[in-house]
């Protein structure tokens, strides 16, 4: 009898802490929701409130279940995918060593060849340059339908435009021959670097204002944060982002495994480690002792394997993302109002109104679209006085005269879009922003792994290939400093 007892209550216990998982994990979509519908409360709060929802359902949920985890983490593992990733691993050698090998291509371009030429061929070579070069200007361009599902609007405001660019973009030129010199390796270590370098110049020009008696606060916001988190629910769409989250991790995770089953490593388990609701990692366990009696050879290509594999997934979701965006967007989507993208300096509106705005009215012209914009600013004359109406307030300003008949405000405009109501235009666009989030977010994902900080898979494979630790110790250093100062330029923000 006490055994008949304890076999009935063990399934009774796994089911009740299946369903109180579950409600724990409606009670985190909830609430992320909550936090992602609540701009108004500040990026600061939004973050904290989404931070502090995901802790305290990951702690429900991993108490509640047998899920094994530390604290608010929990992991979701298991041993039976490795079976699959063996099989693949075999019909494939080829394919995931040339990928590997691509990989590192296309992250440290023309140096490449020097760094890594045992075992990359001439062609090898000469193919990742070529792709290199065609992504960098054929592909990446397509970020720019992607970014607008990043709802954190000090970037919306520096990517959405402003004014045009006048004459040669000398800048934009020499980061161009830094991707291609460097690699995607090279190109974030620039970027990365040059917005600190902006961000203490900014700090240098208003300490300066301050001692001059003319304090000039707006050069601590003329730099955004080079850094930003990427929350499901709250910086992004939060199914379309957990999905998309997902995928990335599990191709990058999967593809480490791949090339070390290739090189005879044993797999100890396979899954993701989740937060609240949020996949923030994924694993696969190799044995630490048999990858470090590998060569150097198969060990780089073990590290560069998840970076490689999300420039492939890059490459595969920017082709139904461009399907979609070319055939079945247009049908489904519809005018949602005419909002600011920002404001340019040295003109009257600089500052005053809210990137993201809607206009509702200007001049006494009710705004729907750009052509309503359009026709109430053909009335914009010199020195006149616009009154512009928005989602938040109403303000005046005299429009700056740039010719004897014509005044400019300052305001840079986007018209906003909406899906149209209905099943399938709701699930068309879901698609699409699962596509687009999966295109930009494996192109970063990639990217920032090529950082040596340790941890990466950057920081392994330099400390494979170069022989100078000490030069790899400062450059590692370089990187933790500017990425410090890009994180902290987010005070001057909330």
């Amino acid at each position: 009898m006490p055994r008949e007892k304890k076999r009935k209550s063990a399934p009774r216990k796994w089911k009740h802490g299946s369903v109180a998982a579950v409600a724990f994990l409606v009670v985190g979509i909830a609430a992320l929701s909550a936090a992602y519908l609540s701009p108004g409360i500040g990026v600061l709060p939004q973050w904290l409130l989404a931070i502090a929802s995901l802790v305290i359902v990951g702690i429900l949920i991993k108490r509640s279940s047998a899920l094994q985890g530390w604290g608010f983490v929990y992991l979701v593992g298991s041993t039976r995918g490795l079976d699959l990733i063996d099989a693949i691993s075999r019909k494939a050698r080829r394919f995931w060593n040339e990928m590997a090998v691509w990989g590192l291509v296309l992250g440290f371009g023309l140096l490449s060849y020097p760094l890594f030429k045992r075992m990359i061929s001439k062609k090898q070579y000469a193919f990742g340059m070529v792709s290199l070069v065609v992504i960098m200007f054929f592909v990446l361009p397509y970020i720019a339908y992607a970014v607008p599902f990043i709802n954190i609007p000090q970037f919306q405001s520096a990517l959405s435009g402003g004014a045009a660019q006048q004459g040669v973009n000398y800048l934009g030129i020499a980061f161009d021959a830094v991707s291609v010199i460097g690699g995607f390796a090279g190109y974030v270590l620039a970027a990365l670097v040059y917005n600190a370098g902006l961000i203490v110049y900014g700090l240098a020009a208003f300490a300066a204002s301050v001692s001059s008696g003319a304090p000039q606060p707006g050069l601590l916001t003329q730099s955004i944060p080079g850094v930003a988190p990427i929350i499901p629910g709250i910086d992004i769409p939060l199914f379309a982002g957990v999905v998309s989250l997902a995928i990335l991790l599990l191709v990058h995770e999967v593809s480490h495994g791949l090339l070390a089953r290739e090189a005879k490593v044993r797999l100890k388990s396979i899954g993701l480690l989740i937060l609240g609701i949020v996949p923030v990692g994924a694993f696969v366990e190799p044995d630490e002792k048999q990858v470090g009696r590998l060569s150097k050879d198969k060990q780089t290509k073990i590290f560069s394997a998840g970076i490689s594999a999300n420039f492939v997934a890059m490459l595969a979701f920017v082709v139904p993302m461009a399907l979609f965006l070319y055939f079945l967007l247009p049908g489904i989507m519809q005018s949602s109002g005419v909002f600011v993208s920002s404001t340019l300096k040295g003109y009257p509106a600089y500052d005053a109104i809210p990137v993201g705005s809607r206009i509702l009215s200007w001049d006494g012209y009710n705004i729907s679209n750009l052509t309503d914009f359009a026709n109430a600013g053909r009335g914009d004359l010199p020195n006149k006085t616009i009154a512009i109406v928005t989602s938040n307030g109403t303000y005046s300003f005299k429009a700056k005269p740039v010719n004897a008949t014509h005044g400019i405000v300052g305001v840079s405009v986007y018209e906003g879009s909406g899906v149209k109501p209905g099943a399938y235009a709701s699930s068309v666009y879901f698609l699409y922003t699962v596509f687009a989030l999966s295109f930009m977010l494996n192109f970063l994902v990639g990217v920032v792994n090529l950082l040596p900080l340790p941890g990466f898979d950057g920081w392994q494979i330099y400390r494979t290939n170069v022989r100078s630790q000490n030069a790899l110790k400062a450059l590692t250093a370089i990187v933790i400093v500017s990425l410090v100062i890009n994180v902290l330029q987010w005070i001057f923000y909330i």
